[in-house]
């Protein structure tokens, strides 16, 4: 046997490559096997070296044992996968004393169990009496149990090879494959020894260092700080994200190509977010490149979203079934909309189609693997469409066993089955290449620009987590492959990829991943820029016609674009203001609420109210829905609080039902009757019966009395028209006090009303005071929200009602001469307003009250205010232009991005929309 020893994997493989080329010429009828992890790249890795592969067959391992079966004439009936894990599943389930019995997911720890099978197999594992805890203990000796109980006899192959190897095994055999450490696999080897030619590469050696690239393959891992003189072709790409990137590695590329070739190019990913954005620039270039294809059975995903609706009833997965086409009565586009909207809308489909769908997908039922392969092919032949892949999916599934499954077990089976399968398709013409950080073969291709992507900490190197059965403790007791050995590997592939000659090697990172989450430059980076001086990489102005965004944005154009360029064109004529919209005006006078909107974000206006776009309706009661259905039951039962008409509350819930039910008939929704609004209307009965015995007790504390409910004001200043609705009004003498009922927390900040927030009941109390010639007295805010009472005394104990009714305060202000007519009881502090009393019957300095003049004053600030806004909208101002403060305890009451429904529209740029910064008290800029 001839080793080649060396940890300078490019150099010594491209020796042994020559030396097999020459072998194959000296050696003309005499195969000579080279055994590889990557065939395809190797065959194109050899023929870069010489025109014909004769006498020289490149394959995997496993193919490789297949080619020694059928020399020997050979046919070893292996296992399947699904079969081996049956039998598990069948031996967990029946040995009730092994520890795996209970287990959560059969299937899961069966597929776990078997990893170790194989491994005990390949690995000739035995079990040991060395000490370890008695967990460990029970567990590696119910494996073994299990292990020993196992049928083996068509289970690996290798037993039957080895057994086989004579003199016909006479040829040349070259394992270039990581899998020759593997015990099994290095008794075949030693055998094949005995009788032909054999060659392998072994990373054991350190290279001697001529230039940087035996400085890297022995020093990238180890400590060693010392800075060399070695000239390099290294260069740092920092970027702010992934997707800056990839569009810099491929502008890079594509300045290059006049010079040179796509093959003279090598991209290394890290994983499949990073290739699947480089795919999308790459098209975006046209430059051709290795593709992976994914081979996966569209049918059988189908049947996946089909068998998840049975375990969870969750309706989007058979939505998701239905969009797919593939369903029999589904497979127009329009309809399938149509049905999916439906369901946002109201929660539910009554659709004669999809309930049969749903009859017969809940119908799929058995108790073993043949019973559910047989319901499950009834349903397909019935409600699929016919094709190669329904076709392939019914062949498939016809299985048979009698081990008892749940239906998940079946599912988690079937997913096993028809498991996504990748592999690389490299085109046949010039094409730049795509490789893992498993595939150093940048060298070997002869590429002469290599970049290195996603060079961030946890994602290269990889971060290696022990989730397997056997803790790596159990597995270094066993002698059994740990976390450490698979790091080791990884490690040993880098330092084959870093070390390759190249004119130039770019190390990339990013700052950001897709998600905008934060990301640490690799140890590797850091590692190398200590063992050398590099460069960082001059950085493209990404401006060309395939990135579009970019070139545009930066006020380039494509020229072939013409229908765009001309739109572009008429934009900036018009300076970038929409065209008119003939509408047919009517009188439609302005609320306080449109301003305050308008004055958190002029495009929201312009959406909200100009364009009357609607956020998609939600099956759940919304929020604005329970504040109408609220103000309707108040108004229809204001006899309750209204001057002491009630002298009892014994009718009080049965009132509230029936006003419930009216306004239900009246506002008739279908989703009213799902159960979970059923439910919320539930809670709002329950909240509504504690409301109105509040206001009752309110108004029995106070002298002022109920006036009008649901109140009309109207009223013009200067050329602005204003209408709006008051929920309530008391009257007390010449005092109006207006409420407005609120289905949440609602604070009056009088500095952000002089700014144009919570503004709205300030405006109307000052337009009603006008019409009716009445004096202004409160502008209060009545919270519905049922209330919580938080107590320290025993649960045994009677709670004081006065506890709970003090949790009901309004927010709002008085005027300094009718607080204590709102509250005519109030001793120190009041139960109704937020108002505390001194000693001497004053009121203390944080109280809510404001003096006839500090209201007037007020109320002309917010009067030009809204002057001023009014003449901003007739300009036709509706620029993304939102509302913001410094201050994070005033932004987050007037911030209007944080729960804005026109998000995806507006798509707010940090980097080219501004905001309108204010501050309390301070010199604000004009909108």
């Amino acid at each position: 046997m001839h080793i080649y020893n060396s940890n300078h994997y490019s150099s010594t493989i491209k020796q042994i490559i020559n030396d097999c080329l020459h072998s194959a010429k000296e050696n003309p009828f005499a195969i000579h096997y080279v055994i590889v992890d990557d065939p395809k790249y190797y065959e194109e890795i050899f023929l870069k070296c010489t025109d014909t592969l004769f006498n020289i067959e490149l394959m995997t391992l496993s193919s490789f044992y297949q080619k020694l079966l059928q020399i020997y004439h050979q046919d070893f009936r292996k296992k399947t996968d699904i079969q081996n894990l049956l039998e598990i599943i069948k031996m967990n389930k029946e040995d009730t004393s092994s520890l795996f019995h209970l287990s959560a997911n059969h299937v899961l720890t069966a597929k776990q169990i078997l990893d170790i099978f194989k491994s005990f197999y390949l690995y000739n594992i035995q079990e040991t009496t060395k000490e370890l805890p008695d967990l460990s203990k029970e567990k590696i000796k119910t494996l073994f149990n299990l292990y020993h109980q196992f049928d083996q006899t068509h289970f690996l192959e290798h037993d039957l090879i080895y057994s086989l190897i004579d003199e016909k095994c006479h040829n040349y055999y070259y394992f270039l494959t990581n899998q020759i450490t593997i015990p099994k696999n290095q008794a075949l080897i030693q055998k094949l020894d005995q009788y032909g030619h054999v060659f392998i590469y072994q990373d054991t050696k350190e290279n001697e260092i001529l230039d940087y690239t035996g400085y890297v393959t022995n020093h990238l891992f180890d400590s060693s700080h010392t800075k060399s003189d070695f000239e390099h072709p290294y260069q740092i790409l920092k970027a702010s994200t992934i997707q800056e990137e990839v569009k810099q590695v491929v502008f890079d590329i594509n300045t290059l190509l006049k010079e040179n070739a796509l093959r003279d190019f090598v991209i290394y990913y890290p994983n499949d977010d990073y290739y699947r954005h480089l795919c999308r620039i790459l098209d975006q270039f046209n430059l051709a490149y290795n593709r992976k294809e994914t081979i996966t059975n569209q049918a059988f995903q189908v049947v996946n979203m089909l068998l998840q609706y049975c375990l969870s009833k969750d309706e989007t997965y058979l939505l998701d079934a239905i969009s797919s086409l593939y369903l029999l009565n589904f497979q127009d586009h329009q309809y399938v909309s149509y049905l999916k909207n439906l369901y946002t809308l109201q929660g539910f489909i009554d659709d004669e189609n999809y309930l049969a769908l749903k009859k017969a997908v809940l119908k799929i039922q058995g108790h073993d693997l043949s019973s559910y392969s047989l319901s499950l092919i009834d349903l397909i032949e019935h409600s699929f469409c016919k094709n190669e892949l329904v076709y392939a999916l019914l062949s498939s599934l016809k299985l048979e066993g009698t081990e008892p499954l749940s239906l998940k077990e079946y599912l988690s089976l079937l997913q096993e089955m028809f498991s996504k399968k990748t592999h690389s398709l490299k085109e046949s013409y010039d094409s730049l290449y795509l490789l893992n950080y498993n595939q150093p073969y940048s060298e070997l291709l002869q590429a002469k620009y290599v970049y290195c992507l996603g060079l961030n900490e946890t994602i290269i190197p990889q971060e290696f987590k022990n989730t397997n059965l056997l803790l790596n403790q159990e597995a270094l007791a066993l002698k059994y492959p740990t976390t450490y050995d698979a790091l080791n590997k990884h490690q040993n592939t880098l330092r084959h990829l870093f070390s390759c000659h190249h004119q130039k090697i770019i190390l990339s990172y990013a700052l950001r991943d897709l998600n905008g989450g934060d990301l640490v430059v690799s140890s590797i980076i850091q590692k190398l820029t200590k063992l050398f001086t590099i460069p960082t990489f001059k950085k493209h102005i990404l401006i060309h016609p395939s990135l579009k965004e970019d070139y545009y944005l930066k006020g380039h154009q494509d020229d072939s674009l013409s229908v765009l360029n001309h739109h572009l064109l008429v934009y900036k004529q018009s300076h970038h203001q929409v065209l008119p919209m003939h509408i047919n005006h009517q009188h439609n006078p302005l609320s306080a609420s449109k301003l305050e909107v308008y004055n958190q974000c002029p495009y929201k206006y312009y959406l909200q109210y100009m364009l009357k776009v609607d956020s998609i309706n939600n099956s759940l009661i919304q929020s604005n829905e329970i504040g109408t259905l609220v103000h309707y039951v108040l108004e229809k039962n204001h006899h309750y609080f209204n001057n002491y008409q009630a002298k009892n509350f014994d009718s009080l819930k049965e009132d509230i039902h029936l006003s419930i039910q009216n306004y239900l008939k009246t506002h008739m929704l279908k989703k009213y009757t799902l159960k979970k609004n059923q439910f919320f209307l539930k809670l709002i009965e329950d909240d509504l019966y504690n409301t109105i015995i509040v206001l009752a007790k309110q108004m029995q504390h106070g002298l002022f009395e109920l006036s009008a409910c649901e109140e009309r004001v109207y009223d013009k200043i200067q050329d602005i028209e204003l209408k709006g609705f008051i929920d309530r009004v008391d009257l007390y003498q010449n005092y109006l006090k207006v409420i407005d009922y609120k289905s949440s927390n609602k604070e009056l900040n009088l500095e952000l009303a002089r700014l144009g927030f919570n503004m709205q009941m300030l405006i109307y109390l000052e337009m009603l005071s006008k019409n009716k010639n009445y004096d202004k007295g409160a502008v209060l805010y009545f919270n519905t929200k049922k209330r919580m009472l938080k107590s320290e005394i025993s649960i045994l104990e009677k709670q004081d009602p006065e506890s709970f009714f003090k949790l009901y305060k309004m927010d709002g202000y008085s005027v300094d001469d009718t607080y204590l007519e709102i509250d005519h009881e109030m001793e120190q502090e009041s139960d109704i307003i937020k108002i505390k009393l001194k000693k001497d019957g004053s009121p203390y300095s944080n109280a809510k009250i404001i003096s006839h003049d500090e209201l007037d004053t007020l109320l002309q600030e917010i009067t030009l205010h809204i002057q001023s806004l009014y003449q901003q909208m007739i300009t036709g101002d509706i620029r993304i232009y939102p509302t913001r403060s410094d201050n994070p305890n005033i932004d987050m009451h007037i911030n209007p991005c944080r729960f804005c429904h026109y998000k995806a529209i507006c798509n707010y740029d940090i980097f080219y929309n501004e905001d309108h910064q204010i501050e309390l008290g301070g010199q604000n800029e004009e909108r």
